[in-house]
């Protein structure tokens, strides 16, 4: 039907439809864009930051980082009709595994400094774990085959599932991030009434600014703004990305500071333990910290682990001094 067949009310419904559109189509590119610049910027922030590039919370990071550019390219590749084909489906569903699962061991990692419990980390794992398998393998199936010729058959099993997967996620992320919060307060606790309170309302703020973020990505999903709502997703875990690198700040501090802390021992994801091995403490330093009382073995060993990640997170203002020298 041609515009000069359409009646007054008929014209004007079509105009506000093409204004819509095309604000949902700019807002998209908008989002993107500052997702990809996020992106870009961690990749940079994750190999200038660490000194030693290994173990699983380095690798996370940066998988979760360099994720966030495929997994926008194939649903921009898609909602703009460019290349709207199975690989752009299969680009951006294996960019998401990356992203969000990456995102969530991210904060299960961290948890090696500050959680006593072996048995709870084990159990956050396997969680993270039957998450990925409950929800990417069945969200992959549908989303392949909403894109079928088939569609039909895939579209309403795939719009219920995105958002249980959606929400699946973003409480395997809050309660991450409960628990973290929980003995962040623990070891704050430690310390003298009110020495730490600005950090831990710091990082008790930071975690709030997740879960916010994540109730954003669900208001807009359920809003019927798929478009917008994708593209939101990328820069929200670019976002949380971000601030992971002030909650590590926040926790390399006060870990280090608290020498009657006695998180896990195994350390290795974290630390190079070479660099505290050829460093030794000088004599009386453990008398010299706490009461006046000598640290244990254990309490020694997470001492070092402390110093020489920070030493790890460290690197480019220690491969200056050493230029410098």
């Amino acid at each position: 039907m041609s515009s000069a067949n359409l009646s007054g009310s008929d014209f004007y419904q079509l105009e506000i439809s093409t204004a819509k559109r095309f604000a949902e189509i700019t807002a998209v590119a908008c989002l993107i864009s500052l997702a990809w610049y996020n992106s870009l910027e961690l990749v940079v922030l994750c190999f200038s930051t660490f000194k030693r590039y290994g173990g699983l919370y380095f690798w996370c990071l940066l998988i979760s980082s360099i994720s966030i550019i495929p997994f926008a390219l194939g649903y921009l590749l898609i909602i703009y009709n460019v290349y709207n084909h199975m690989f752009s489906v299969a680009m951006e569903l294996v960019a998401w595994v990356g992203m969000v699962t990456g995102q969530s061991l991210v904060l299960w990692s961290r948890l090696h400094l500050i959680v006593q419990s072996r048995a709870l980390l084990r159990a956050t794992l396997i969680m993270i774990i039957v998450d990925t398998i409950i929800f990417h393998i069945p969200g992959s199936v549908l989303e392949l085959g909403s894109h079928s010729n088939k569609h039909e058959l895939f579209d309403h099993a795939f719009n219920i599932f995105e958002r249980i997967q959606l929400i699946g996620f973003s409480i395997q992320e809050i309660i991450l991030s409960m628990i973290y919060s929980r003995e962040a307060v623990r070891l704050l606790n430690l310390r003298p009434r009110g020495h730490y309170r600005s950090t831990l309302v710091q990082l008790l703020v930071v975690n709030l600014a997740m879960i916010m973020m994540d109730a954003a990505v669900i208001g807009v999903q359920y809003s019927g703004l798929f478009d917008i709502h994708v593209a939101l997703k990328a820069l929200v875990y670019s976002l949380k990305l971000k601030l992971e690198y002030a909650i590590l700040g926040k926790l390399v501090h006060f870990t280090e500071m608290n020498p009657s802390s006695s998180a896990p021992t195994d350390l290795s994801d974290f630390v190079d333990f070479s660099y505290h091995q050829d460093h030794p403490p000088v004599d009386g330093e453990s008398q010299a910290r706490g009461f006046g009382m000598p640290e244990s073995p254990i309490q020694h060993h997470v001492q070092m682990a402390s110093k020489s990640f920070v030493h790890g997170l460290s690197g480019s203002e220690t491969r200056s001094s050493s230029d410098h020298a």
